[in-house]
């Protein structure tokens, strides 16, 4: 009797993008990579660190583990503050709250809901999910995307200005190691995704999509493209598919994709803008679980 195995149940869904894999960066190529793209980047005390707000940094790779004892940013780039996850055994005061597909090598359409299964399904059959091959897909369509995008969510840096947008686009396309995917909709660019993978974690990292074109669910088909491709990729044992955030629609619909999971973590706030930050951080993110004696 043959041996069945998770390739073996594979289905037809599972299979378009057989070959394909994400592009897996060291944490050093990262950082190069986010500071090609604008963000302040630094090296210490050997972690890449990333300042992500005025004066407070992460890791350039979120998900890396550190002991606080060891590894800090330098002053000047955490006036505010800094967070990362901590090693076993290390101080922690303070929990991350991600969402977190955990067994990628096993990802099927099969594993999901009846309802998902539907949705991927028809963005399949509407549109076509490939990397993009060409810088003007983005600067033209993309930016269309990005700007329907960007009014509908309102969330992070206005990049609308198409100056700006173009800048952006075309630094991130013309790195090496990298993929862009998008889906297509009769040869038109309607939702693209930024993916990557550190270390044994794939991320969609950034997913813009235009609500002209949501009734064929392209962000459905985006996701499963991208778990499909994380599948295959080496290496690859989780997904992040991004930290808890106040917008219950984005995180019921990543729920479909993935759990929450809880990650100790060390945060220092400065003490000097405790009373003001403390109140905002709870309202602003709830992906972040404060000391207790905050």
């Amino acid at each position: 009797m043959p041996q069945v195995t998770p390739e073996t149940q594979l289905a037809s869904e599972d299979r378009l993008w057989e070959g394909l894999s994400l592009p897996t960066l060291g944490e050093e190529e990262l950082a190069t990579q986010q500071a090609e793209t604008g963000d302040r980047v630094h090296l210490n005390r050997g972690v890449w660190w990333n300042e992500i707000k005025p004066f407070f940094s992460m890791p350039c790779d979120i998900f890396s583990r550190r002991d606080r004892r060891e590894s800090w940013p330098r002053r000047t780039h955490a006036l505010a503050g800094y967070m990362h996850l901590s090693v076993p055994n290390s101080p922690t005061n303070s929990i991350y709250r991600a969402i977190v597909r955990i067994d990628v090598d096993r990802y099927s359409i099969r594993n999901l809901s009846r309802n998902r299964r539907r949705n991927v399904s028809q963005g399949l059959s509407d549109l076509e999910v490939r990397p993009i091959e060409l810088l003007e897909d983005l600067i033209v369509d993309g930016y269309e995307v990005y700007v329907s995008w960007h009014r509908r969510v309102q969330w992070g840096t206005d990049k609308t200005d198409r100056a700006r947008f173009e800048a952006w686009m075309s630094r991130v396309f013309r790195q090496s190691n990298q993929i862009i995917l998008g889906a297509y909709r009769d040869n038109k660019l309607v939702a693209f995704m930024l993916p990557r993978v550190v270390g044994t974690s794939a991320c969609p990292c950034f997913v813009a999509s235009h609500a002209d074109f949501l009734d064929s669910n392209p962000n459905d088909a985006l996701f499963h493209a991208f778990l499909c491709i994380a599948r295959q990729t080496k290496g690859v044992q989780t997904a992040n598919l991004g930290p808890l955030c106040n917008k219950s629609s984005l995180n019921q619909f990543k729920l479909h994709y993935g759990n929450v999971k809880s990650f100790p973590s060390y945060l220092w706030i400065n003490p000097m803008i405790r009373p003001v930050v403390f109140p905002w951080i709870r309202r602003r993110y709830p992906w972040l679980g404060l000391p207790s004696a905050a």
